[in-house]
């Protein structure tokens, strides 16, 4: 049996992108009893803000608020993520490791370019991952494959009409205290400059407006799928 083993895998390019993007759906997730478990390509060593080092105790203090399972950082280098071969097997690793059922990735495009070079990165390796002859081991033991159901990209910076949206109306406030754990970055960086920390904060909690009032609800979050989206009882949507 393993212990490890994950509902929903959530990837992200620096520390924070998945507390901004979709921590609410994280918390409505983990509410209703399912394993979550993050993974931070990078320590966001590029950020204008703060350092690795503080961010990595930021990380854990949202992790905490969030509730996950688990959460691991490859050190990927943070600007420079490529689509190579190394990464991928390093991404396989992962989603070998915590077999999930969902991936959750970054955006499709986006104004950040390690935030597209990772969703092309996590999407290929999603695939991948499930080949029996790609051959990958943690800890000196060989792993098995595995392929999740499907992967979301959900949306970040740039708006893109989503394909889903996720009601987090009861989890918005605890979102918006687990990007405020990264301190350096939202409480104590260029506050007052025109794309700074509030103006994030501000762009963040609009855009959870907008796609919740999409579906005549407070606040949501937005994915995109390159798959259709099946239920076998329409009243389930809205």
């Amino acid at each position: 049996m393993n212990d490890l083993k994950t509902d929903i895998l959530a990837f992200g390019s620096h520390p924070d992108d998945v507390e901004c993007a979709i921590g609410g759906t994280i918390l409505s997730q983990i509410q209703r009893g399912y394993k979550v478990a993050i993974i931070d390509l990078t320590k966001g060593e590029l950020g204008s803000s703060g350092t690795a080092k503080i961010r990595s105790k930021e990380t854990i203090d949202a992790s905490i608020i969030l509730g996950i399972t688990y959460r691991e950082n490859l050190e990927m280098e943070d600007g420079f993520i490529d689509n190579s071969k190394s990464n991928k097997l390093a991404i396989i690793r992962m989603i070998r490791k915590y077999q999930p059922k969902i991936i959750l990735a970054t955006a499709i495009y986006d104004r950040h370019p390690d935030h597209e070079s990772t969703a092309k990165l996590i999407s290929e390796s999603s695939f991948l991952s499930g080949l029996v002859k790609i051959k990958t081991e943690i800890d000196e033991m060989q792993q098995l494959p595995h392929r999740p159901i499907t992967v979301y990209h959900y949306i970040q910076d740039l708006f893109i009409k989503p394909d889903i949206v996720i009601d987090i109306s009861n989890t918005f406030e605890d979102k918006m205290k687990a990007i405020k754990a990264y301190k350096s970055q939202f409480l104590q960086s260029n506050n007052n400059q025109p794309n700074g920390a509030n103006a994030l904060l501000k762009h963040i909690e609009a855009t959870n407006s907008i796609f919740g009032r999409a579906i005549n609800k407070k606040f949501a979050e937005g994915f995109t799928t390159n798959r259709s989206i099946g239920t076998d009882n329409i009243m389930n949507l809205f």
